[in-house]
């Protein structure tokens, strides 16, 4: 089966949606930068339907923040959502130019991509200088990290942490799967 085909089918049997279990963390990350930059050019990689778009809104409602939203996914799925810019991109390879963007955020999709470290550092290069990368995965601990058959990679906070402090990220933190279980936060800046 192909790992688009394999994407569908894992995406229905789990009810992919906006699995955003790391929503004060991210609240946190975005706040930081909405005070550092005041406008926030948002990039998320592996949108799936866009559901990040709507939680935004919500969020961080247009009277009173200023942001722009891209999404970014390796399918194109019929029911996502058409109110955003959306391409049909690799992480592994982001189609943009460098210091485009002032967040990267990730929802699990890390574990998903065949080559990480150079997902991490597209994501370090198309980040404007002070802008920031936010990941939530699910710690490889987890049952659900072995379960899912697009996963080629199970993940630890303290292992992804280091490896964006290599990469050349600052202030990282990660938070959340202390036990190797659940679903783990990692943040850092430009």
């Amino acid at each position: 089966m192909h790992l688009k085909d394999l994407v569908f089918k894992e995406g229905e049997k789990n009810a992919w949606g906006l699995l955003l279990i790391r929503r004060e963390e991210l609240k946190q990350f975005l706040q930081t930068l909405f005070e550092r930059k005041g406008h926030v050019d948002i990039l998320e990689v592996g949108c799936w339907k866009g559901f990040l778009v709507g939680w935004l809104r919500e969020n961080f409602p247009k009277d009173k923040y200023s942001w722009n939203y891209w999404g970014v996914d390796i399918v194109e799925p019929e029911d996502r959502r058409r109110d955003y810019p959306h391409l049909i991109m690799n992480a592994e390879a982001l189609e943009f130019p460098a210091n485009r963007f002032d967040a990267v955020i990730m929802i699990e999709v890390l574990e998903h991509v065949v080559d990480y470290v150079k997902a991490l550092r597209e994501a370090y290069r198309v980040l404007r200088p002070g802008g920031g990368v936010f990941i939530q995965s699910v710690a490889c601990c987890d049952p659900c990290a072995l379960a899912d058959e697009t996963h080629f990679h199970v993940l630890h906070p303290a292992t992804l942490r280091r490896l964006l402090v290599w990469i050349g990220f600052r202030d990282v933190e990660a938070v959340g799967a202390e036990d190797g279980r659940g679903n783990f936060a990692v943040w850092g800046f430009k």
